[in-house]
């Protein structure tokens, strides 16, 4: 085996042998507080420099030329296409309008991008509105459609577009009747991440987040925005602010904070906002709803994030939310909007110890709520007339998602999931107490995924801390140390990893892989403690607990070291980054995708203000502390053991700045004293991921799951040289 890897760094070395362009180190060094710190290529943050530019194109090409070369990724690709294709087409952006109008995009197999559709009753004909392939096709590129928004009298929907892999767009109106664009486009938007779109009651306009600087290489790129008002056949430039710093100032309002003004419908009395961006907690306010036709809104405050409140929904003058004061799991309170109480709110919903409160809605049936266990096992109830009981649901939910059906058409969708079963989508009747299936698609089979099994554990962490880790494997598997981990995780931003079915993730164990997902403090799992738990100066317990659960698998027999792949994303990037910093020993392969590795440089990154608030400020000192520690980049040191790592980054990333995941990958390939290959593939057509096509999504899979059972030794996954 070990002479099977050395052939494999031999011939590595040697399809890059001759065309190598080398980065240099260059003394530079940042004082922190009295702390002198190196970073030796800072100058790669200049991505206009020629050498790494040069550096940059020659990584995207030579990565290509290796990860093409390796047997079965073909297989992995082409089974992920094959899966795809037993649903003949794939419904995304399902908006339920008034009198039951339902506005979707739909993708055919043959199709590139989704295209918009609509239908005028559930059994109506669907009627196709709109390709986004039409959209400007005499500029060249390749629109889709991020966000949709039908206006209240189904009449106009407004379509948020992007192209490339970018998530900065523009908004679209369409006439439904006639089928055609209005001749104005707003561009400086984002819909799709902040906060979407919202009607006017009388639909002669709209309220978005307006973005005065789109240039992700400006200072100021996506700082102080605003939340406008624009009305149809208005010059697309002509908006009234409602909602920023500047129109505001008797509230404080950052630089970096999203002011985001929230749905509301004509029964409301009330419409709230916050100051919004990469946070749990925010600061609210409202307002009278007759006030959206003032010149200047007087919003008044309603709570601050230092109150702990989640979920707001203003009912007449009733203020509901989910609290974590004093309650980890959280409660659903209410008190009154004109003289609230939070300190002794009336307790709508107690703390349960076992199952943390996850949603609510309200509707004339009661109120209803989810909880989680661990944030993998979900559990449905209804309070009415003071007594709360749990619904029976129609299968097993791993995560539930629950929404109000509008005014003419009462009850609730529920929609569930699970790791090995595709989303459901029900229409609840709370008077019958009965489940209506109300799939938009229907339901596929998946017979190669039947004898596959979930195994829901508890592992200790370093410090006694149970860790929630799901196991996905097939039936009969030895604890022979064999097995081939892939464990994923993320741990920021209180986000829980809920279970869904990822067809990408189950061709991991398609291929003989045991698929570990590693709920790791710094997501809501648990709880807000759970939360608060991987929170800046704690933040190194989420990769403490991604180690942990390595080390349990070894102890169990279940894999060892050499077997042990890692993956993540994003601000996953911070736990996947320090996990092989701080245990390079552990891990066979990282992956890490836009990968936030350079979190002391957070400030000078394109969303690295507005990411602050979740990670800290390097202005001040203790929070400085927190961002080295969990800086992976700074950690390298020279002459250490990496494992093999695949780092990708898109060129159009307006989150995650390519240049992070660059610098990383330098420095990593001049330090580590393996043979072990650092891989640094870069996509110049996309951006942070999120808006990519299937295709483009399975080919990335396929790279990272053919690169990870290559490196994990899988006889199947070798390296052709081709030349």
């Amino acid at each position: 085996m070990k002479l099977y890897f050395l052939i494999c760094a031999f011939v590595y070395t040697n399809i890059l042998a001759g065309q190598e362009i080398t980065l240099t180190e260059k003394p530079f060094t940042d004082n922190y507080y009295g702390k002198v710190i190196s970073d030796p290529y800072r100058y790669m943050e200049n991505t206009n420099d020629t050498l790494v530019q040069k550096w940059f194109k020659q990584n995207s090409i030579e990565s290509r030329k290796l990860l093409d070369n390796i047997s079965g990724r073909k297989e992995i690709l082409e089974k992920l296409l094959e899966l795809e294709k037993r649903n003949s087409f794939d419904i995304t952006l399902l908006n339920i309008a008034a009198n039951n109008y339902s506005f979707y995009l739909k993708k055919l197999n043959s199709d590139k991008t989704g295209k918009l559709y609509y239908k005028s009753g559930e059994k109506a004909k669907e009627i196709l509105l709109f390709d986004p392939a039409d959209y400007k096709k005499e500029s060249g590129s390749n629109y889709s459609i991020t966000y949709l928004k039908p206006s209240w009298n189904n009449n106009t929907v407004a379509i948020g577009l992007s192209k490339k892999g970018e998530e900065i767009g523009e908004i679209a109106f369409l006439n439904v009747t006639t089928k055609t664009l209005h001749p104005e486009i707003i561009t400086h938007c984002w819909p799709a991440a902040l906060a979407g779109i919202k009607w006017l009651l009388d639909d002669s306009g709209i309220i978005y987040i307006h973005i005065p600087v789109i240039d992700t290489k400006d200072k100021n790129y996506i700082l102080n925005t605003e939340s406008v008002i624009y009305k149809l056949g208005d010059n697309p430039d002509k908006h009234k602010i409602i909602l920023s710093k500047s129109n505001n100032p008797e509230i404080e309002i950052t630089d970096a904070d999203f002011p985001v003004v929230y749905d509301f419908n004509s029964n409301d009395k009330y419409i709230t906002s916050s100051l919004s961006g990469a946070t749990t907690y925010e600061d609210y306010y409202y307002a009278n709803i007759e006030e959206l036709s003032n010149q200047k809104i007087n919003w008044k405050p309603l709570y601050k994030k230092e109150d702990g409140l989640l979920n707001p929904k203003l009912i007449n003058d009733n203020l509901y939310c989910v609290s974590s004061k004093r309650t980890p799991n959280f409660k659903i309170i209410k008190t009154n909007i004109t003289n609230p109480d939070f300190e002794n709110p009336e307790v709508v919903v107690a703390e349960n110890k076992i199952e943390s409160i996850d949603d609510y809605v309200i509707n004339n049936e009661g109120l209803f709520y989810s909880t989680t266990k661990n944030g993998v096992e979900a559990k449905l109830y209804q309070k009415k007339d003071n007594v709360i009981k749990q619904i029976q649901l129609p299968i097993k939910a791993g995560a539930i998602s629950i929404q109000n059906k509008n005014s003419a058409n009462p009850g609730l969708w529920v929609s569930i999931s699970g790791w090995l079963n595709s989303k459901s989508r029900y229409s609840y009747d709370a008077a019958k107490e009965s489940f209506t299936e109300a799939n938009v698609t229907t339901p596929i089979l998946y017979p190669e995924f039947e004898d596959f099994v979930v195994d829901e554990i508890e592992i200790p962490s370093h410090d006694g801390a149970m860790v929630p880790v799901s196991l996905i494997y097939k039936k009969g598997l030895k604890k022979d140390k064999m097995n081939n981990i892939l464990i994923d995780g993320y741990g920021s931003f209180g986000i829980s990893m809920k279970p869904r079915f990822r067809t990408f993730y189950l061709s991991w164990v398609l291929n003989g892989g045991v698929f570990a997902e590693a709920h790791v403090r710094g997501g809501s799992e648990k709880g807000d403690d759970w939360y608060k738990n991987g929170y800046k100066s704690t933040k190194p317990n989420s990769w403490k607990d991604l180690i942990a659960a390595a080390e349990y698998l070894i102890k169990e027999k279940i894999t060892s070291k050499e077997r042990i792949a890692i993956t993540s994303g994003s601000a996953g990037g911070i736990l996947v980054g320090r996990a092989i910093t701080e245990r390079p020993d552990l891990f066979r392969v990282m992956i890490c995708k836009n990968g936030e590795l350079n979190t002391v440089r957070l400030k000078e990154t394109p969303n690295g203000p507005n990411c602050m608030k979740e990670f800290g400020n390097p202005e001040i000192k203790e929070e400085l502390d927190a961002l080295i520690e969990m800086d992976s980049y700074l950690h390298i040191k020279n002459g250490v053991k990496y494992p093999s790592c695949l780092i990708t980054t898109g060129m159009n990333d307006a989150r995650v700045a390519p240049w992070i995941s660059g610098k990383f990958a330098a420095r990593l390939k001049a330090s580590t004293a393996s043979k072990n290959p650092i891989i640094f593939s870069v996509n110049y057509n996309t951006g942070h991921g999120l808006d990519n096509s299937n295709l483009e999504l399975y080919n990335d899979f396929a790279d990272q799951f053919a690169f990870a059972f290559w490196q994990l030794g899988n006889p199947k996954f070798k390296l052709i040289n081709s030349d």
